[in-house]
């Protein structure tokens, strides 16, 4: 059994597999669809989900944990011989997981376990990149502390950038710091995204599908030498064959040490939409 353990929130993006090999445990996030609730990942599959809001009656929202939904997960990882729980959210500015989970925290009490909740500054794979390097920090013997130093060492460090294709959901979340200069009669440009210090914020915009992906290794390649050694993931929202191509393109021009691709999820696909590719990642040295 793992000594201590790492607790992620549903906008992370993280794939099954992977979250099953480091053991890393979920706080669930909702999905509504008009008057219905949803959990992500369980009660609503991803193809359903975009098979819905194809429907322009249907308006996707999402919510966060509630207290007995963390109480449900902490007391799990306690039955299950847990003492010390390393709690990852999305960044406050985003969604108010944090402060459930860290009332949670306070509820349960020192008595039971020792519950440390970070924000890591991030969203989506951002999250999950922060886990991953904290469950090997743990497979190297590391100590409670030095995870939580080290989760607290990287939030905000990962940088994500992606290129959207729509502004409609965006524009519907009021999620985009500075979003107002994108909207009103520009509703066909294409948007490259940046997620800063859990501020989500337009980095350039363009008129097509082939130019946002062309902008967005434009971007990439000006914050990250060739062959540099990084820690990557890939996301999108439905848009896999494009995911699969910015990946490839990625995995030629730096050395990734560690990658995946993985599908964003609908708690991200309700506030961006569909049609996004992103890179979320962070130079090898940052996890050191």
């Amino acid at each position: 059994m793992s000594r201590f353990a790492i607790v992620i929130d549903g906008t992370a993006a993280l794939p099954q597999d992977l979250a099953q090999t480091y053991d890393v445990r979920w706080l669930p996030l909702y999905v509504i669809l008009n008057d219905q609730r949803f959990v992500q990942g369980k009660e609503l599959s991803t193809e359903e989900f975009y098979e819905r809001i194809k429907a322009r009656a249907v308006i996707p929202e999402t919510s966060q944990p509630t207290i007995q939904d963390s109480l449900d997960v902490y007391d799990a990882a306690i039955g299950d011989g847990h003492r010390e729980l390393l709690v990852i959210t999305v960044a406050t500015e985003l969604s108010g997981t944090y402060s459930v989970a860290s009332t949670t925290a306070q509820q349960i009490g020192p008595d039971r376990a020792r519950i440390e909740v970070v924000d890591s500054r991030s969203l989506a794979g951002g999250i999950s990149l922060i886990a991953t390097a904290v469950a090997r920090l743990r497979a190297r013997g590391g100590s409670f502390d030095e995870a939580v130093a080290l989760a607290r060492a990287m939030a905000g460090k990962v940088q994500i950038l992606a290129a959207a294709d729509t502004l409609e959901y965006l524009r519907r979340s009021g999620r985009v710091s500075g979003g107002a200069a994108l909207f009103g009669t520009l509703l066909s440009v294409k948007p490259i995204l940046e997620v800063k210090d859990g501020v989500v914020s337009p980095a350039d915009r363009v008129r097509t599908r082939e130019k946002a992906i062309a902008r967005l290794k434009e971007l990439i390649a000006e914050r990250t030498p060739d062959g540099s050694r990084i820690h990557a993931c890939v996301l999108h929202t439905n848009e896999p064959g494009r995911a699969r191509a910015l990946g490839d393109w990625v995995q030629e021009r730096y050395h990734c040490v560690e990658y995946f691709l993985v599908e964003a999820g609908p708690v991200i696909g309700a506030r961006a939409g569909p049609g996004v590719v992103g890179l979320c990642w962070y130079p090898e040295e940052a996890a050191t």
